[in-house]
């Protein structure tokens, strides 16, 4: 019998800034995703130009950033999705991610992590969740959250309890993302029926 092959995790690194902690969250949820089994790609979108969405734009779909964010999505099976938090929500540049995709997350499954300047990060991750939900996904209903405190001088997380709810995190994202994905394509073989479900109206 040949092996399941091994999950597919996108890890979306929703920060703007080259020199924030979101970044250190992103290397720890990765190699822990590698370690559990699965095949990583990691998704860093300040080094991508990705402009801002125009709906309908056929020029713009047309553009090597916005083609490179939709294909890495649609290769995915589950995502690790890292924002800071700002003015109580995902970053703008997370956001503006979602805006390029729909179909692509459908029938996925996420957990989310959050870097915040002292609060909780629950508006944050709600945001990401619920963003996620509306493309018809699944979100792990668990998460981490890291604040400025929790990080050395030298950037490295010093939080124990911090990193292992992220290691947690991407665990169970390695998990489940395979079963959500096999059970939502199967559903969705049947057609636009209504025993498929949410799956039948991506048929």
């Amino acid at each position: 019998m040949d092996p399941a092959p091994r999950p597919r995790i996108l890890v979306v690194s929703g920060s703007a800034r080259q020199d924030s902690n979101v970044h250190e969250i992103v290397r720890i949820a990765a190699e822990t995703a590698a370690s559990a089994g699965a095949e990583v790609e990691v998704l860093r979108l300040h080094e991508l130009a990705l402009p801002v969405m125009r709906h309908g734009d056929t020029d713009q779909d047309a553009l090597a950033p916005v083609q490179a964010v939709r294909r890495g999505a649609a290769w995915a099976d589950g995502f690790i999705l890292v924002t800071p938090e700002y003015h109580g929500s995902m970053s703008g540049c997370l956001k503006n991610w979602f805006d390029f995709l729909y179909a692509e997350l459908a029938g996925k499954f996420a957990g989310v992590l959050a870097v915040t300047g002292g609060g909780g990060g629950d508006m944050s991750i709600t945001a990401v969740k619920t963003s996620f939900s509306w493309c018809h996904g699944f979100t792990l209903p668990y998460h981490a959250a890291a604040r400025g405190g929790d990080f050395g001088v030298d950037g490295a997380l010093s939080n124990p309890g911090v990193r292992d709810r992220v290691e947690r995190v991407a665990h169970d994202v390695v998990r489940y993302a395979p079963v959500l994905r096999g059970a939502f394509e199967s559903a969705r073989a049947l057609g636009r029926v209504v025993a498929a479900g949410v799956a039948g109206t991506h048929a």
